[in-house]
């Protein structure tokens, strides 16, 4: 038996099945919920947006031929922890802003920038100059990585766009490699971004030669 390469979607599960009732949990309102979950990582709110109550969310979760709905409701948290993780950054770079008042009249305001949060952000996205590391461990970056891991990321959408726009299927990628710590398998990594970003800018080439005989 293969073992599953990617994670499902948040809405992509089997749901739970249940006797049929109107105003139970029906696949509708389990997928529902689930979409409700990923877009505000609220279990409460999730169950009131189908119509259903927390408590009863729980149970549903808890009942032993749920499986496929549990592993759904984890990848929906995931997907919610990521939405929050980019409003920190926004945070971070932008601040928050707080308005100003005069004699019970807003007349501007300022904006606050939490250090902790950007020193927290720093740690974990550039660790090379801002983290903790332990003895035993040095971080070793290429210097071009960053740049050529997103290059290879826009070819990617680039080329799945021009597939979409003909109608056909865009390839399954493989995971990207991880980039922020790289070890003894960095000039591997590397090696295979830029066989990646050669293929892609032949594939582009080849788009751009049909366009230009139609």
């Amino acid at each position: 038996m293969s073992k599953r390469t990617e994670p499902p979607a948040a809405g992509d599960f089997d749901p739970v099945p249940v006797r049929p009732r109107v105003d139970g949990w029906t696949p509708e309102r389990q997928t529902g919920f689930i979409e409700a979950l990923a877009a505000t990582g609220n279990v409460e709110a999730a169950a009131k947006a189908v119509g259903m109550g927390t408590t009863s969310a729980y149970m549903l979760r808890a009942r032993p031929d749920a499986a496929s709905f549990r592993e759904a409701w984890g990848i929906a948290l995931d997907c919610a922890v990521q939405r929050l993780a980019d409003a920190a950054l926004d945070r971070a770079i932008n601040g928050v802003a707080t308005p100003i008042f005069y004699k019970g009249e807003q007349i501007g305001e300022r904006r606050h920038f939490d250090e902790k949060l950007t020193m927290f952000i720093l740690r974990l996205r550039d660790p090379k100059r801002f983290g903790k590391w332990r003895e035993d461990r040095v971080p070793s970056f290429h210097q071009d990585g960053a740049a050529m891991l997103l290059q290879v990321a826009m070819n990617r959408v680039e080329n799945d766009a021009h597939d979409m726009e003909a109608g056909v299927t865009p390839p399954r990628h493989k995971p990207l490699p991880e980039l922020r710590l790289i070890t003894l398998e960095q000039e591997e990594a590397v090696t295979i971004l830029r066989g990646e970003h050669l293929a892609a800018i032949q594939r582009r080439r080849e788009y751009e030669r049909c366009y230009a005989a139609d």
